[in-house]
């Protein structure tokens, strides 16, 4: 029966890899995923309301795969979601489907994103997700507004921003206190309308040795919800092979600074199929995380999948996230490029 179950996912991701159906494919799996949650809709979240929600952050699939380490590497599509500075690190336009899920938060997650580092020096993206948690609870529901600006200064330097805004609810009468403004906001209003941006750096020190650095939310909105953090991390890379090791320091989330330690490594296969690894340790949350993932990648696209798992928490939880990307040359027309420059 189980495979029964499974199958209209597994029609869904053979269309993938047709070139001319990849957005249905893609639209077709995140449908028939969606129907599967929804079969399990009056289950209670059993993880705690900060691991679901993960910082706010935007779960991308190779990233969630190389235990969250992205700040030297992560261009593309990532750059949006990490280290805007990494715009500038590739030559490409990409755009991008997203989906992430995790069953014990019960949160899904539904976007896309594009970047365009081909048409001129000064790189921009777009990136937006709507994002769900706990459903017959708390009731959590975001969306996620990037727009993003790097510019390289010669070819070792470069520095980018990011604009977010972030619009958040939640029931009221999910808190402590009940129905009150201090645990739940107000039922007509969200509890989170804000703007705010993230600046990043990032230095090429050698060809394959590289440093990244971000800050997270610099308004300092005075949330949990947006929390002001720093990023950064050092990376190895030879376009084959990929080490990278990041931290993060979390200023608002607890009433002392804690940190998150994550480290991933990929290598690609064939110059087409991409296998990562990763580690995560949270402070915050007190937990211990592997991750791991692959991937295909053509001329045109690419299917990445990625997933986290605790093994160490007082409430483990798993998150998985798939992505298609699109590779268009800088006419606007399908193009290709070097498969590498996805990464």
């Amino acid at each position: 029966m189980a495979a029964v179950r499974r199958s209209p996912v597994l029609r869904c991701v053979r269309s993938w890899y047709r070139p001319k159906r990849g957005v249905a494919g893609l639209a077709c799996a995140i449908a028939t995923l969606s129907s599967y949650a929804g079969v399990a809709h009056a289950d209670p979240s059993t993880t705690s309301i900060e691991q679901g929600y993960e910082l706010g952050d935007i779960q991308h699939p190779r990233v969630m795969a190389m235990g969250g380490a992205a700040q030297a590497w992560g261009g593309s599509t990532t750059a949006l979601m990490n280290n805007p500075a990494n715009l500038a690190l590739f030559r490409v336009y990409h755009l991008e489907g997203l989906a992430t899920f995790s069953p014990e938060a019960r949160r899904q997650s539904y976007g896309g994103a594009v970047t365009d580092s081909s048409t001129s020096r000064l790189s921009g993206g777009f990136a937006g997700t709507w994002s769900q948690m706990d459903p017959d609870g708390l009731k959590r529901r975001w969306t996620d507004l990037r727009l993003a600006l790097a510019y390289p200064f010669g070819d070792r330097l470069s520095f980018g921003v990011t604009g977010r805004y972030v619009r958040l609810s939640q029931n009221t009468a999910s808190g402590p206190l009940g129905a009150s403004l201090a645990s739940g906001g107000t039922s007509d209003e969200p509890i989170v309308n804000e703007l705010t941006f993230d600046a990043g750096g990032a230095v090429q020190i050698t060809e394959q040795l590289r440093i990244g650095v971000t800050g997270r939310n610099l308004t300092a909105p005075g949330t949990a919800l947006l929390p002001l953090a720093v990023a950064g991390g050092v990376g190895w890379s030879n376009q084959t092979v990929t080490i990278e090791v990041d931290g993060l320091v979390d200023f608002t989330t607890r009433d002392s600074a804690r940190g998150r330690l994550m480290a991933g490594g990929e290598v690609l296969i064939a110059d087409r199929v991409p296998i990562r690894l990763g580690y995560r340790y949270d402070d915050v949350m007190k937990t211990h995380a592997v991750t791991a993932g692959a991937g295909y990648v053509d001329r045109r696209f690419s299917v990445e999948a990625g997933g986290r798992r605790d093994i160490v928490a007082d409430h483990p939880a798993t998150t998985v996230a798939v992505g298609l990307r699109f590779f268009i040359d800088a006419a606007g027309v399908g193009g290709g490029g070097d498969p590498s420059d996805a990464m």
